[in-house]
């Protein structure tokens, strides 16, 4: 059976919570999205929903393909003393 989204999201938040309260936001973004959510302007919202699903599949792409970069590279040997 598919999870919906609100399980997908008590899950995400249950594993990543603690260590995405250490990254920091640009100042003004929680009275911005308080803001836009009091308006009930889902536009809004979703978009930067979809602007940052984006912006993670592409650095998640870019850390693929580095790693994939990395493993075809020789391996320097190691110099024991």
């Amino acid at each position: 059976m598919e999870q919906n989204f609100s399980e997908i999201m008590k899950q995400l938040k249950a594993q990543h919570a603690e260590n995405l309260q250490q990254m920091p936001l640009p100042p003004g973004v929680e009275d911005f999205l308080k803001a836009k959510i009091l308006e009930q302007d889902v536009e809004t919202v979703t978009f930067m929903l979809k602007l940052a699903w984006v912006f993670g599949a592409q650095a998640g792409q870019q850390a693929v393909a580095q790693a994939q970069v990395l493993e075809t590279q020789p391996r320097k040997k190691r110099i024991e003393a």
